[in-house]
């Protein structure tokens, strides 16, 4: 599945969502490195845009993560993608495409219901 934005709705947070990740190192136990921290700025049911100060190894290929965050009161842990990296003065924006196994459409739908309820997203 290729990623492409304007395939899905986008929720913006503000402010933005703390979140976490881990590379999928590519050995035979695809083991998880250690965690780093970084920011989610959007999010759709295919994927999150996220700010980090750390530059991650984005080859040709795809870099696999797992993202680790919580909305309402949901955590999840994603496996996906980053498919595309922008450099900015003080880091990095990341695309991040879930994983075709992956199914939290619903759920993210549900959650961000309850975010917006709640207040989460004050403008």
């Amino acid at each position: 599945m290729r990623y492409n934005r304007h395939d899905y709705f986008r929720y913006e947070f503000n402010p933005h969502l703390p979140a976490r990740f881990r590379i999928q190192l590519q050995n035979k136990d695809k083991t998880l490195s250690n965690e780093g921290e970084c920011e989610l700025l959007d999010i759709s049911t295919g994927g999150v845009k996220f700010f980090t100060f750390l530059d991650l190894p984005l080859q040709s290929q795809k870099l696999d993560l797992q993202l680790e965050f919580t909305l309402y009161q949901h955590p999840f842990e994603i496996i996906g993608h980053v498919v595309w990296k922008h450099a900015f003065e003080r880091g990095f924006q990341y695309g991040f495409e879930f994983g075709e196994e992956q199914q939290v459409d619903d759920l993210i739908v549900q959650e961000l219901k309850q975010y917006t309820r709640a207040g989460k997203n004050v403008e």
